[in-house]
C-alpha cells in the first residue's frame, strides 16, 4: 500500500461505478448537441440543470458511503503538496496562454477579469470533480495504464467544450496533465484552484469571452429587482 493512499472498505471504493461514467458521457453528449444545434447560451442553462442533478447525487452518495469525500480528493492532508505540483504545471500553461495573447495583441483584460478570476475556481472544482471522479476513476476499470486513462479522460474533457474549437484544444491539453498529476496527488481543491486560474486566462486571452461581464450584468439586474 502506498503511504497516504485512500483506504475505504466498500464496493464503491474498490471498483469502478460505470453508471457514473455513462451518465456523465450522456450528459456531455447532450451538452455538445445543444451547443451546436441550439446555442451556447441554452447549453449553459442545460449545464446548470445537469450540475444541480449531479450535486444531488454527490450529496446522497456522500451521506451513504463512508469516507467517500476523501476518496474524491476532498482532503486537506496533501493540499500543499498537490498545489505545488499543479502550480508547477499551471505556471508553464499560463506562460503559453499569455504568450499567445501577446502575439495576438489581446493582452489587456477588462476589470471584470478579476471578478472571473475570483469566482472561477468554484466552477473549476466542479469540472475537476467530474473529470477525475466521474470519468478518470471509472475509466480505470477499462484502461490499465495511467497515460491511457489520462489521454482518454482528456479527450472527453476537451470534447465537452465543443463547439468552441480553441477551448477544446486548451481543455484537452490541461485535462491530460491535470489528470496525470491528480493520479499522483489526489486533491480536488488544489487542482480546482489551478483550473480556475488557467480557465480564466483561457477564456479572456484565447477564446475572447468575458464571463465576468455577464455575471456583473446579472447581479445588477437582480439588484434592480430587489431594490427598485
Amino acid at each position: 500500500m502506498i503511504p497516504g493512499a485512500v483506504q475505504i472498505s466498500n464496493d464503491y471504493a474498490n471498483r469502478p461505478c460505470y453508471p457514473e461514467l455513462i451518465a456523465i458521457i450522456i450528459a456531455g453528449a447532450i451538452h455538445i448537441s445543444v451547443g451546436i444545434l441550439v446555442s451556447v447560451s441554452v447549453a449553459r442553462i442545460y449545464n446548470a440543470f445537469v450540475s444541480l442533478c449531479f450535486l444531488i447525487y454527490v450529496v446522497r452518495r456522500a451521506s451513504t458511503t463512508k469516507s467517500v469525500l476523501r476518496l474524491w480528493g476532498m482532503r486537506r492532508d496533501n493540499f500543499w503538496t498537490a498545489l505545488r505540483f499543479q502550480l508547477s504545471f499551471g505556471a508553464f500553461a499560463a506562460i503559453c496562454i499569455l504568450g499567445v495573447a501577446m502575439v495576438e495583441g489581446s493582452f489587456a483584460p477588462p476589470k471584470t477579469f478579476w471578478l472571473t478570476l475570483a469566482l472561477y475556481p468554484v466552477w473549476g472544482i466542479a469540472q475537476q470533480f467530474a473529470l477525475h471522479n466521474l470519468v478518470a476513476r471509472n475509466l480505470s476499470g477499462l484502461l490499465s495504464h495511467s497515460l491511457a486513462i489520462a489521454f482518454a479522460s482528456a479527450i472527453l474533457f476537451g470534447l465537452s467544450h465543443t463547439p468552441r474549437g480553441s477551448l477544446v484544444f486548451v481543455s484537452f491539453f490541461l485535462g491530460f496533465f491535470f489528470t496525470l498529476i491528480y493520479q499522483r496527488f489526489s486533491n480536488l481543491w488544489a487542482v480546482g484552484i489551478v483550473h480556475g486560474i488557467l480557465g480564466t486566462l483561457a477564456l479572456y486571452f484565447v477564446v475572447g469571452e468575458d464571463p465576468g461581464a455577464r455575471i456583473l450584468t446579472l447581479l445588477l439586474r437582480w439588484q434592480g429587482r430587489i431594490f427598485p
